[in-house]
């Protein structure tokens, strides 16, 4: 739930890896993930873990007077082990939600030598029909706030804040339950929808944006954290309820239904959570190949090193590659 994230802290993970090519195939895939909040680590996206299969050591660091979280992990594939696709762990009904990465590496031996041939592929993650939402409902209402100081903002500016969120989330929430309601039940005439959508807004209206607002210009940061928390939660609460409620009523969910409906949301929702997490994280990926490198789309290239930098906003509705591909004289890797 990103209600009111302006006003709160978000973590931005760096994830360098390194991965190292073997004459014969196998390969050594060295990851770092580095980060000032703990907890970045282990929300959203699945990172490497000793039950995946990872040897990891986490510490504690001081850097430039900050403290810091340094998640390091090591696996070694050999020329037969598939790459890993992402660093869930074996059984994690949602590995699909998170971050994939096929990899593989190809060996093929030419007149002229050995060519290995290295390439990742990032799957494009669905973003663009949230931003929309975003710009119509957030971005644009409270643009003209852009330039003004936060202590001259007036009691209509900050409950125009408080309004342009929640109907941001609400429109969120609503697509996400859309795609659900639609697997969940693809025969059940519109108008059933259609009720839905009325007490749902019916309880949107009602929402008190004078407390809301009120919440949101609390000085003490840490007490206007815990107190817009509350107020995430009851919002929460609340559409949950209705939502409950009126597909019970309107559309004759029972509780088999509604349980397969809400697995269907949760998914949809986690996904956006993991994109919306992976904006922020910065990514270095570098592979060093046997022999030299013939060709690759990396961002810089040294003899027998491809290196790419990006952002996770780079996978935003768009596929990814990396490719490499070096040359060995030896024909017997």
């Amino acid at each position: 739930m990103t209600l009111f994230l302006v006003l709160g802290l978000v973590g931005c993970l760096e994830r360098t890896e390194t991965i190292t090519v073997e004459p014969d195939g196998t390969v050594l895939i060295e990851a770092v993930f580095k980060t000032d909040q703990e907890g970045e680590l282990y929300e959203g996206d699945a990172i490497p873990s000793d039950a995946g299969g990872w040897l990891v050591e986490v510490q504690e660091v001081e850097q430039d007077g900050e403290r810091r979280f340094h998640l390091t992990a090591a696996g070694v594939f050999g020329p037969l082990f598939k790459l890993p696709a992402n660093y869930a762990v074996p059984g994690d009904p949602d590995t699909a939600l998170y971050l994939q990465f096929p990899t593989t590496v190809e060996i093929e031996d030419r007149a002229d030598g050995v060519y290995y041939h290295f390439h990742r592929t990032y799957p494009a993650r669905p973003w663009a029909h949230i931003e929309a939402l975003r710009e119509v409902l957030l971005d644009g209402p409270t643009r003209k706030l852009k330039d003004k100081d936060k202590d001259d903002y007036t009691p209509a500016d900050w409950k125009l804040i408080a309004r342009s969120y929640t109907d941001f989330e609400a429109a969120k929430l609503l697509t996400f339950a859309r795609g659900a309601y639609l697997e969940t039940t693809p025969d059940v005439p519109q108008d059933a929808w259609l009720d839905v959508l009325g007490a749902f807004r019916k309880m949107q209206g009602e929402l008190d944006l004078d407390a809301i607002a009120e919440v949101m210009q609390i000085d003490d940061e840490d007490e206007r954290e815990e107190a817009i928390a509350l107020e995430v939660k009851a919002w929460e609460e609340k559409s949950f309820k209705t939502l409950d409620a009126s597909l019970r009523d309107f559309c004759g969910y029972g509780g088999a239904r509604m349980k397969d409906f809400m697995r269907r949301y949760q998914s949809r929702l986690k996904d956006y959570d993991v994109t919306s997490g992976l904006g922020d994280d910065a990514f270095v990926i570098t592979v060093v190949m046997p022999g030299a490198i013939v060709g690759s789309n990396a961002d810089e290239t040294s003899p027998d090193r491809a290196t790419w930098k990006f952002s996770g906003r780079r996978f935003r509705d768009r596929r990814v590659e990396l490719m490499v591909t070096s040359r060995s004289d030896f024909l017997d890797p």
